[in-house]
């Protein structure tokens, strides 16, 4: 037979059966008819009886003489077949969707039962995996609180007994807080300025050149900072020009030219213009100069007293830039100009009338750090500088930190405790002066170096030199500012002789200056310092579930502490009285 026959007969069957399955009744055919059961006692057999009769018949296991002997037995079977043939059989055929459902539904309910059954079973052992993992994250918890408590005790043993930490006001070093805030975000912009003022120790951007580096490789940022129109001390990272000679003041220290006015400016130093000068700015590019100060994207013209029509053109490499200010501007201000491309040199044509405050060279966001030597100073001066100018160009230069670098200048002029008192007043109202008009900064004061001095022929620190050490840090920390203690530092009394003999030489043989490896390796001691505290900062603010436990412990102590205080005091009082009519009586 061909394929396609059998295929159709297949196709028939099936159609024949599906048609079957739709027209046949659901109620099934009835065949014969049923009569009622005759109600005799004959009739009532039971079922099970005859089924085993006739198993048993039919297998030859019964006798069949005795059936023939019971005439009983013989009359049912008789009736047992009759009543047979008189009932009704009924054929049922599926429906069709009958025919298409799965069956064996006692077997899906018993599938169903049992998997509800692994389900609570699952349940608990899903229950018990949450107990576990509860008390796996309970021991690591306890591992990270005690790693926790393990790091904070370095971070406090650091900050309440290292020679080279910073020294708070009542020892609270998040008076840092918000300097931190600020250069973690000065990466993506405005410029975040440090000024460092000081004595002959930071002159040729020596010490300020590897902070600057430092602050700018962490926080970002690029340029020399801020410099005078004329630097009268060469630097090792800028080298200055000018086409004519301008007249400068400077507010302090040997090199002091004294104003009539107080207009002295952000760098403690003016140079004013009438009529036209070129200033040229260029980064020196040799192994002393680090990599970030070399180049810059950005350049301020800090200004003030300008006349009309004061023009200042910025060349760069091919291009140039013209500002003109028409009006006459008795206010400080600034001439802006952000360039395409980071450049080491510019030149500045200024022409008009002008007071020249500095020039800023810095990049588009970061870090920059103005390095702000005054020879010979004992950093007293600052009363002397207009608060209104400096004011105005600290918020222009969105200043953060000042350092103040002194003591050293005024150290062998002191002869008694008198005089430590004397310039730790001093210093107190140069502090407060420079909080006042800008508190948005942080000022952290450092202490002179050791100095050495030939006594009955052998060389020994400065008399009175850790008393006027102790002096300042008194000064800063009840005016609100920090102190950092670079005499203790560096080793205490007679250390400067031992840095002096250093190989190489870490001091000059004054026994005063520090040689510019000296330089960088006390820069990077504050430096170390410094990130101490702000890895402190982030380790509070990564780990501030810890910290404000911590926090409300202390807090909760301090107050327990007062309670029992406040306790002990009532006691006394109370006994006090006593103590006297006791007395009396004697």
């Amino acid at each position: 037979m061909k394929a396609y026959y059998s295929l159709i007969f297949f196709l028939s069957v099936m159609a024949a059966l599906v048609l079957l399955c739709l027209v046949f009744p659901s109620s099934g055919i009835t065949i014969g008819s049923q009569s009622e059961p005759q109600d005799t006692v004959e009739t009532k057999v039971d079922s099970v009886a005859l089924d085993s009769i006739e198993d048993a018949l039919l297998r030859g296991e019964l006798d069949t003489s005795l059936i023939a002997e019971d005439d009983s037995v013989v009359q049912y079977e008789s009736n047992f077949w009759e009543q047979l043939k008189n009932e009704s059989v009924v054929l049922t055929f599926p429906s069709l969707r009958q025919a298409l459902s799965k069956g064996n539904k006692d077997k899906e309910s018993a599938e169903s039962k049992l998997k509800k059954t692994e389900e609570e079973l699952q349940l608990q052992i899903i229950q018990d995996s949450l107990d576990k993992v509860a008390e796996e994250r309970m021991a690591q918890e306890e591992k990270e609180r005690k790693a926790f408590e393990d790091t904070l005790k370095s971070y406090l043993h650091f900050a309440e007994k290292s020679s080279a930490r910073i020294y708070f006001p009542n020892n609270d070093f998040h008076m840092m807080d918000k300097l931190f805030v600020s250069l973690q975000n000065c990466g993506r912009g405005p410029v975040v300025h440090i000024l460092h003022y000081g004595d002959s120790q930071i002159e040729s951007d020596r010490i300020t050149g590897f902070i600057r580096e430092q602050f700018q490789k962490k926080f970002g940022g690029y340029g020399p900072g801020t410099c005078p129109a004329i630097q009268p001390i060469r630097s090792y990272t800028v080298v200055q020009g000018f086409s004519d000679s301008l007249p400068r003041y400077i507010a302090d220290g040997t090199m002091r030219q004294k104003l009539p006015d107080d207009h002295y400016g952000v760098l403690a130093q003016m140079a004013k213009l009438k009529g036209s000068v070129t200033l040229s700015f260029e980064t020196c590019n040799n192994s002393k100069v680090y990599n970030r100060a070399k180049k810059f994207s950005q350049v301020r013209l800090l200004v003030g007293n300008t006349g009309e029509n004061f023009t200042a053109k910025l060349r760069w490499g091919k291009q140039d830039s013209v500002q003109v200010l028409q009006a006459a501007t008795p206010e400080f201000s600034t001439i802006t100009w952000k360039l395409d491309t980071m450049v080491t040199k510019v030149k500045l044509d200024l022409s008009g009338t002008a007071e020249l405050y500095g020039v800023a060279m810095d990049g588009n966001s970061g870090v920059a750090m103005d390095n702000i030597p005054l020879r010979g100073s004992s950093g007293t001066f600052f009363t002397r500088i207009s608060s209104h100018l400096l004011s105005a160009a600290m918020r222009e230069l969105n200043v953060k930190l000042i350092l103040l670098e002194f003591g050293g200048n005024y150290t062998p002029h002191i002869y008694s405790l008198d005089r430590v008192e004397k310039y730790k007043q001093m210093i107190a109202s140069q502090i407060r002066y420079l909080r006042n008009l800008h508190p948005g900064a942080m000022i952290i004061l450092i202490g002179p170096a050791d100095m050495s001095q030939k006594i009955n022929g052998e060389l020994q620190t400065y008399p009175f030199l850790e008393e006027n050490i102790e002096g300042m840090k008194q000064a800063a920390l009840e005016n609100g500012a920090a102190f950092w203690d670079m005499y203790q530092v560096m080793g205490g009394r007679n250390s400067m002789i031992k840095w002096v003999e250093h190989v190489p030489a870490w001091a000059a043989s004054d026994y005063i200056h520090f040689t510019p490896t000296g330089a960088g390796r006390i820069a990077d001691m504050f430096v170390q310092s410094f990130m101490n505290y702000y890895d402190y900062y982030c380790f509070l603010k990564r780990n501030k579930k810890w910290a404000d436990e911590m926090k409300a412990k202390e807090e909760k102590a301090k107050q327990e502490a007062q309670a029992q205080q406040a306790a002990q005091a009532k006691q006394v009082k109370q006994v006090s009285p006593v103590k006297q009519v006791n007395q009396t009586k004697k």
